[in-house]
Parts: structure tokens; sequence; C-alpha cells
């Protein structure tokens, strides 16, 4: 065989080999990526037919036993389904929408449920705006009033009269921070805000968590990711940095996260906490590597025939009281789904 002028054949055998290996391997994982991608669009096409079905006479898309996040609930699948069909004449969403605008308190303000429909909970709202930005809606929600309602030492509390313990759990602040720089508003206290965040997150990494907010560490990374990912001091880069190892460091061998509370005896499922720490790890910014890959085909594996995914129970302490999180689960896996194609390289 002759070689190339100037190269042994051998060492143009061998140069010739890695080429080929390395485009075999390069074929390999873009046919892997491939066929991940239509696993997660048929995926994401069940999920949405799963939501249409349970989807109640008034709008409303929830637990169909147990309505106690109606509104909630009805949001995040709203959400999930625009952006996986961004059509708001879609029958499914004008009907979600009028259920949403119905349930709004004089401020423009939005409670978890009908029930308290004159209240408020400021992380319902924060997602209400999310969703409401996301659809170029022109319907406003009271900004002024949520600003007002500040403490001076930085954080929120959620307003959610329900919410008895923990009224100022981490995830509140984050949401509140987050819709805040989506609406271009400035907190009077913003430094203090970020410096309250920063000084909850706990040695490990993550900012702990509480029964009345899901019960997992995962719930709190989901929206203070979002907020670390736009601040620029040492403190929010380095906060980021150790919230990132921690999610990269718990996850298990096949892909999923799995916080038990051995004190309570209804936990949220793998699926629902796989869901929400994948969100934050795209929400900090983090692209298709391999910990959402694996991430990622947990959810494709566990996805039930319906089309939704198992999210366990909502951890109350009361024995006696149970409420399923199959919507949530469904929602939050559906959104993970969207945004891993968005960001796929082709």
């Amino acid at each position: 065989m002759k070689g190339l002028p100037g190269i042994s054949t051998n060492r143009f055998l061998t140069v010739a080999f890695f080429m080929v290996v390395i485009m075999s391997t390069h074929l390999f994982f873009t046919a892997k990526q491939t066929g991940r991608k239509e696993r997660v669009k048929n995926a994401r096409i069940k999920a949405v037919g799963f939501l249409q079905q349970v989807q109640r006479s008034d709008g409303a898309i929830c637990d169909t036993i147990n309505p106690l996040f109606e509104t909630w609930e009805t949001i995040l699948a709203a959400t999930a389904i625009y952006r996986s069909y961004p059509d708001t004449n879609a029958a499914i969403l004008k009907k979600a929408l009028a259920f949403l605008y119905a349930n709004e308190n004089n401020d423009g303000l939005i409670c978890h449920n009908r029930k308290c429909r004159n209240g408020y909970c400021l992380e319902t709202t924060a997602v209400y705006y999310d969703l409401l930005k996301l659809i170029g809606s022109s319907k406003k929600i009271g900004l002024q009033s949520i600003i007002a309602l500040q403490q001076e030492t930085g954080q929120w509390e959620i307003g959610n009269p329900e919410v008895q313990e923990q009224k100022d759990f981490a995830s509140v602040t984050a949401f509140v921070l987050a819709m805040m720089r989506e609406a271009v508003a400035e907190p009077v206290f913003k430094k203090e805000a970020i410096q309250w965040i920063l000084s909850r997150q706990t040695e490990q990494g993550d900012w702990g968590l509480a029964w009345e907010y899901y019960g997992c560490p995962a719930y709190a990374l989901w929206p203070l990711m979002k907020v670390l990912r736009h601040e620029n001091s040492a403190a929010a880069k380095m906060a980021k940095k150790k919230a990132i190892a921690y999610i990269c460091s718990t996850q298990n061998a096949d892909g999923s996260w799995f916080y038990k509370d051995s004190s309570l005896q209804k936990q949220t499922s793998p699926e629902l906490q796989t869901a929400l720490m994948l969100t934050a790890l795209q929400q900090a910014g983090k692209k298709n590597r391999n910990v959402i890959a694996k991430g990622i085909d947990f959810l494709l594996y566990n996805q039930q025939e319906k089309g939704n995914w198992n999210g366990g129970f909502f951890p109350t302490p009361e024995k006696r009281y149970s409420k399923q999180e199959y919507i949530f689960a469904t929602a939050m896996a559906a959104e993970v789904l969207n945004n891993y194609l968005l960001n796929m390289p082709f």
C-alpha cells in the first residue's frame, strides 16, 4: 500500500485507524442522540395527551381526586402544553386560561386553589406571571403589591393560608426574585434578598427541605438556580457551583434522584424529584451533558402507558390525608423534555 508522501505505511495505517474509530464513535453518539430525540418527542406528545384527558369541564388541569392545588397545577400544565404546542387558540389552553383568569384576586395575584381565590400564594403567582409572559398576554399582576410584601431582611413569605410552619422557605423568595427579573422590576431590598438566599444554603450545597414544599431538596433548587444564573457576584457564583456539584453528586446510577424522609410515610416520587433536579440544572444554564441525558433516559423509561409520570404523594404528616402528585410530575417532566429539545445541537 502506498502511503502519503513523507509518512510511512505503518504510521499512515495507524492514523487511518484512529480516524475510523473517531468517526465511528461520532456516528454512534449522533445516532444515539437522534434516537433519544425521537423518544423525547413521542413522550411529549403522550404527556400533552394525558393532560388533555384529565382536564375538567371548567378548564382546570389537576388531580381528579384531590383538587388541593388545582390552580397551581393548571398553571404548570398549561405552561408545559404551550411550550410543546404554542397555540393559545387550542381548546385545551383556552379553557385552562379562562379558569385561571377567573381565579385572580383584585390585585391580579392568584392562590393555589379556588377556595383561597381572594388571597394569594406568591409561588403560584410567580409561575402564573411566567405563563402570562410566555403566551404574550397583556394582563397585569400586582407587582407593586408584591414588592410591598418584602421584609427588610430581604425575604418574602408565601401568603398561602394553608402554609403554617415555614412561611419563608427559600423557594418563596427565589420564585419572587425570578419573577421580578422577568418583569424588569426592582425590589426595594434586592441586595438583602440575595444575601438572605445565600445565607440559607446548606454546607452540602442545597437549601434544605420542608414538607409544605414537597419535602425534597429538589423543589427549592428549581427556582433558586434560575435566580443564581443571573447573579454575578463571587458569592453567588460559588453558591451556584456548589449547588450544581450537589445535584450531580446525588444522582443515582439509573439517572434518577430520590430523597426519602424517614419521618414521613408519604413521599414524592423519583420521577417528580428527577424532573425538578433536571429543571434546576437546565435553569442553571447546563446543556445536554451526561447527567441530564441520564436523567432524561430515566424519565423516558418510566413514563406511564397513559402518558403521565408517577408523582408519588404530597408529603403531609397527616396519615389520613392523601394527595397524589402525578399532574405536577407530568407537567415538570414535559417541561424538561421541552428544554432538552431546545438545547439539542441538531
